[in-house]
């Protein structure tokens, strides 16, 4: 497990039962895919409804030893982990073709299973590298090797676990340009997943740290620095560390676009920072372009000081650390486990996945199109994509009606809002075009070597977008991924065939289930479109103002209500959720669930009165949805999440919701004095 994370959606729930439904049967003879055997009836639906449908689940469910909660996302995602290992297992017992997809999965699988090659080599496959690091001279020297490292672990990537770079260089559309690819530099450099674990005081907290100390102490003495010399360089990184956090934005900081766009050109840049040659760095990336793009500037000024002020041996061990690090979890067992225990600070695992979990995972992340193309084609029917695609209009269509009859918007910006939202790209499954892995050499006998090489095909097929036009047909997650996303600058929603699936999406399914569950993640991502931040962008992914002042402020004013309703909510002990970094979110929930219940109401169930297992079609489209966030974590993983993730915790992703929504109102008769009701003018809806 990395300690860097970027989180994206995390839900837990439980997987229910696969059935065949059909929607036209009574409620005699119907199949229900509803678990009512969930339901804890000594709670009152009216008072805590995620807690009514879940409740006797959560009671009976005990977290595997290995994960850090459990849910229907993890349940799903082990059952779609077990269909990828087969794929694997029979690519690397398959004499596949030297070149082809299947060999080069098959291999890098094998390479990574191989535990007693991994073990007799330690850590020598890094010698070269820390032999490099080792040769450093100057404080450019320093930079030079952050692009030597860029070549070797490949670009960041948004929804997964990453190396620190020290810098963040990625390659993406132009926020005041979406039809061109541009250099991005942000912030980075820190091992703990943000600002926010240099800074708090609280005892919870600064255990991590301490925790966080030792463990580069260990990797240290790991990589063969006696006990005393390993703690004096642990604790000068350190030193480095906090002088960047302090230097850094928080989480909440991070969401505002326009705070975070700075474009410039090489010598600007120069300007602003006299102890980077920006010029010579470039060159270090094999960057041609002379403007860039800038986050988060004041980084950079630090980073400039500290380049020459932090004394080039403590870079030195800096470098080290991270370049271990972000390997550690590939090495023999000293650092596996070394990792592993860090880890499991911030997510409350008790032990380690098995080793065929973590390298299915490695596989998918580091040759994804390879092994999608494979999963696509034994897994997911052409027929799921058409029914999908069918919801997704239907919602898209709920939306434009929703907007039309806004009370709080203007005919001005509801005009220029329904030609954003009629120019959403609709992406179901997987890549028109998968990427071409020709170039990549893998083979069965040097895992950390195929780590590079893949790297380096990440890099260069990044660095080959810079100063092009944007291809707007590009995925940023994997086909068997069981999540789902919006981009704001390519103004598209993007589906993978790992989340069409059942809890999510029965094919055969009745509209109730289907629309609760998928159709609220749908209706999630083109809200995304809209919230606090996806507003800010035109229909063309240009960070562009085009709404009108007083509408702008009546958003405001709804989207602070939201903010509000959710600062409100505790999660654990006397912590609450973070209203402002999670906004985006909870917005988004909110007008998913909204545009989805619209939209289903437009079905046949959903204008019919017909029962089926005793619950109305209404009743049984809340319940979908509840047992969508059905889940259980661990207090590390709760207090972890509440500094960093975006999203609130599952329990409110259903009570604030729905509390906001008139319609569950009706079909669980909620009244005045019940926990869920809300006055109607605090009532937190937006779309």
């Amino acid at each position: 497990m990395k300690l860097k994370m970027a989180i994206s959606v995390f839900v837990v729930c439980v997987l229910l039962t696969t059935f065949s439904c059909n929607q036209n049967t009574d409620e005699a003879t119907s199949k229900d895919l509803l678990d009512k055997n969930g339901i804890d009836s000594s709670v009152k639906p009216q008072n805590d409804f995620f807690s009514y449908v879940n409740g006797t689940w959560i009671k009976n469910t005990e977290i595997p030893a290995a994960e850090s909660g459990w849910s229907s996302f993890a349940i799903l995602y082990q059952n779609t982990t077990l269909e990828l290992k087969s794929l694997l297992d029979s690519c690397a017992n398959l004499n596949a073709p030297k070149g082809s997809n299947a060999q080069k999965v098959g291999d890098l699988y094998t390479s990574a299973m191989d535990s007693a090659a991994i073990e007799q080599k330690g850590i020598t496959p890094l010698k070269e590298d820390l032999q490099r690091i080792a040769d450093i001279q100057t404080p450019k020297d320093v930079l030079h090797e952050v692009a030597v490292e860029y070549d070797l672990f490949g670009p960041k990537k948004s929804f997964v676990k990453d190396a620190s770079h020290l810098i963040n260089f990625n390659a993406s559309q132009d926020e005041e340009n979406s039809n061109i690819i541009i250099a991005h530099f942000d912030q980075d450099g820190l091992g703990l997943p943000n600002k926010e674990y240099y800074t708090k005081q609280d005892s919870s907290t600064i255990n991590i740290r301490d925790a966080y100390v030792q463990y580069i102490a260990e990797i240290f003495h790991l990589s063969g620095d006696d006990i005393a010399l390993a703690k004096k360089e642990a604790a000068d990184v350190m030193k480095i560390e906090n002088a960047l956090a302090a230097a850094s934005k928080s989480p909440v900081e991070l969401r505002d676009p326009k705070a975070n766009y700075h474009k410039m050109t090489l010598a600007e840049l120069n300007q602003l920072t006299p102890n980077i040659n920006w010029q010579q760095m470039a060159g270090y990336l094999n960057l041609k372009q002379d403007t860039v793009v800038v986050g988060q500037p004041d980084f950079y000024k630090a980073l400039g000081n500290l380049l020459v002020s932090v004394p080039l041996n403590d870079w030195k061990n800096y470098l080290r650390f991270h370049l271990i690090d972000n390997y550690a979890p590939y090495l023999s067992t000293g650092f596996v486990n070394a990792n592993f225990n860090m880890g499991k600070l911030l997510t409350g695992q008790k032990k380690i996945q098995p080793r065929w979990k973590r390298m299915v995972a490695f596989v998918d992340n580091q040759l994804s199109d390879a092994l999608g193309q494979l999963y696509v084609a034994k897994y997911f029917p052409p027929e799921a994509k058409e029914r999908i695609l069918n919801l997704v209009n239907n919602l898209q269509a709920t939306y434009k009606d929703r907007i039309e009859h806004l009370s709080w918007m203007s005919d001005t910006t509801k005009q220029k809002a329904i030609i954003k939202l009629n120019a959403i790209r609709k992406k179901i499954g997987y890549p028109d075009k998968w990427k071409d892995y020709s170039s990549v050499t893998i083979t069965k006998d040097n895992l950390i070597q195929n780590y590079k090489n893949t790297g380096h095909f990440a890099y260069r097929y990044m660095m080959n977008k810079i100063g092009k036009p944007v291809d707007r047909s590009e995925w940023f997650m994997t086909a068997p991924t069981i999540n789902a996303y919006y981009s704001a600058r390519a103004n598209d929603i993007n589906f993978p065939a790992g989340i069409l699936q059942p809890p999510f999406f029965y094919k055969d399914g009745d509209d109730a289930i289907n629309y609760g569950a998928i159709g609220v993640v749908i209706g999630h991502e083109m809200t995304h479109g809209f919230d606090d931040q996806g507003k800010q962008y035109d229909a063309n992914g240009n960070l562009k103002n085009w709404w009108l002042p007083a509408d702008s402020a009546n958003f405001r004013h709804k989207a602070d209500l939201v903010v509000k309703q959710y600062n409100k909510s505790v999660v654990l002990d006397s912590l609450h959720i973070n209203g402002e970094l999670t906004q985006g979110e909870n917005i988004a929930d909110i007008g998913g669930i909204s545009i989805a219940y619209e939209a289903f109401k437009k079905t046949d169930e959903g204008k019919s009165d017909k029962k089926i297992g005793g619950l109305t079609p209404d009743q049984r489209f809340f319940m979908a949805y509840a047992e969508v966030w059905r889940s259980k974590m661990r207090p590390e993983n709760i207090r972890s999440r509440l500094l960093s993730d975006p999203h609130s915790a599952p329990m409110y992703r259903v009570n604030n919701p729905l509390s906001d929504m008139p319609a569950f109102y009706k079909a669980f008769n909620v009244v005045p004095g019940d926990k869920m009701y809300v006055a109607d003018s605090l009532r937190a809806l937006v779309w």
